[in-house]
């Protein structure tokens, strides 16, 4: 398909769109993008065309990218937007080199500025359909890497959308000779120390010379991955329903223990796809079948998978936040006992909340409000009798990288009550609600009433909550 007619058809596909935005970098290939959707715009196919430039300030020169833009755009009559990239030395140099930042930040840019409902016009072609898979073919992706750059997919507040992709270069290079176009020639193009720009000038060119259809065989192998991708999509979404614990934001080792290995590689990745999160690789996946889902029950692993880290407690993965430390603290909370916010764990301490689980607070003075130290005991049952906090936690429920974070009451120097959890035979209060209490920032509350031997309490004689 040429190109005008390639651009044709994506916009006549797009019967309810009103508005496109054509990323336009001042090279050729977003140069004849630009100039197509003028023409259309132009013969009443499409009513509102604009275009944004991204400066990533990566060359000297690419402030004189700019003003050519401007001047393209003003001899098309297209309003053109012009972002400036914002990323630094750092990102730079990150794990995944400066192409990955430099998309980052550019793909960030688009973001802002998309508006609702609007197509952002990106002028990727075939050449760059099959580079994009020996690529991820060459980093060991399955088949959703495989399926490369899709062709269009939600975006921001609205689509991104390749309608050259399936375009030649050469084709491009026509219609740019055709119309006498000038455009920006990206010096970095030529640098042979990205992977790309290797690809496209050491390898393709041996390829094509053995294989001439080389770019089209790649390009279609890219489609029936992305056709493969759709059906494991569809059974993992399934397999995903039935490993959530309801509720929850966790998974059942059970469920996923139940499933082969390759479906729960899979419905993993969903999952962590779901949350925004980086792909994790497939020995990343295989370390969490060992040391988390395959271990024993009383394990507590942790797989560190680059910006999040996958745990277990009991019979429930977790997908967290980078683990830190919670910083000890300690607060005196003053009568009349105004909401108490701890900085350290983010949890809101009040007074409605002390009576919804029947602490007892003095009528005035202050309580102690801390962390944990090590060796607290509480007093509990009828007979009385001291139980170790430490006891109780590891009897919960609770995660134990979330155990730190309970904050313990105290009133007169006694351990009144660890929050959420239990409270001092001797400070208890009767309750205001127990039917609707909620408490978002409070720990689970699953199998933490327990007594001494660990026998389940009578939940009217029970302190523990």
């Amino acid at each position: 398909m040429n190109p005008a007619a390639a651009v044709a058809h994506y916009v006549a596909q797009q019967p309810q769109a009103t508005q496109y935005c054509v990323a336009y970098s001042g090279g050729m290939d977003s140069h004849v993008l630009l100039l197509l959707m003028a023409q259309l715009r132009d013969h009443g196919r499409v009513t509102a065309v604009r275009a944004l430039h991204v400066d990533h300030g990566l060359q000297a020169a690419s402030a004189g990218w700019g003003e050519h833009a401007r001047t393209i755009c003003r001899d098309l009559n297209i309003a053109l937007e012009s972002r400036q990239a914002d990323f630094g030395p750092t990102e730079m140099a990150g794990d995944d080199g400066p192409e990955a930042a430099a998309r980052k930040a550019r793909y960030a840019a688009f973001s802002q500025v998309l508006r609702p409902g609007e197509h952002l016009l990106l002028a990727q072609h075939a050449e760059d359909q099959a580079e994009t898979f020996l690529l991820q073919a060459l980093r060991g992706s399955g088949p959703d890497g495989l399926a490369s750059i899709p062709r269009k997919r939600r975006f921001a507040q609205g689509y991104m959308g390749r309608p050259l992709l399936v375009c030649s270069q050469e084709s491009l290079q026509d219609v740019a000779r055709q119309h006498g176009l000038h455009w920006i020639e990206d010096p970095s193009n030529l640098d042979h120390r990205f992977d790309r720009n290797y690809l496209r000038h050491q390898v393709m060119p041996l390829l094509k010379a053995r294989w001439p259809a080389a770019t089209e065989t790649l390009s279609r192998a890219a489609l029936r991955s992305a056709a493969a991708s759709q059906s494991l999509l569809v059974m993992a979404r399934q397999d995903l329903a039935s490993l959530q614990i309801p509720g929850t934001t966790e998974l059942s080792i059970t469920a996923i223990r139940a499933l082969p290995r390759e479906r729960a590689f899979t419905a993993l990745r969903l999952f962590i796809r779901q949350r925004g999160l980086r792909m994790p690789r497939l020995q990343d996946l295989m370390q969490v079948m060992s040391d988390l889902v395959e271990a024993r029950p009383d394990s507590a692993g942790i797989v560190n998978v680059r910006d999040y880290v996958i745990r277990r407690h009991r019979d429930k993965l977790y997908v967290l936040p980078p683990q830190t430390r919670t910083a000890p603290f300690r607060y005196e909370w003053q009568s009349p006992f105004e909401p108490l916010t701890i900085r350290e764990t983010g949890l809101t301490m009040t007074l409605e909340l002390c009576r919804e689980q029947g602490i007892k607070l003095p009528s005035s003075g202050s309580i102690t409000v801390k962390s944990r130290a090590g060796g607290e005991l509480v007093k509990l049952g009828e007979p009385a009798y001291h139980k170790a906090v430490k006891k109780i936690l590891q009897e919960s429920s609770v995660p134990p990288w979330v155990r730190e974070t309970i904050p313990l009451l105290y009133i007169d120097g006694r351990l009144a009550a660890i929050w959420n959890m239990a409270v001092a035979v001797d400070c208890r209060a009767p309750r205001t609600s127990t039917a609707d209490r909620h408490d978002a920032s409070a720990p689970s509350r699953d199998a933490i009433d327990i007594d001494a031997d660990g026998q389940h309490l009578d939940a009217e004689s029970s302190e523990l909550l």
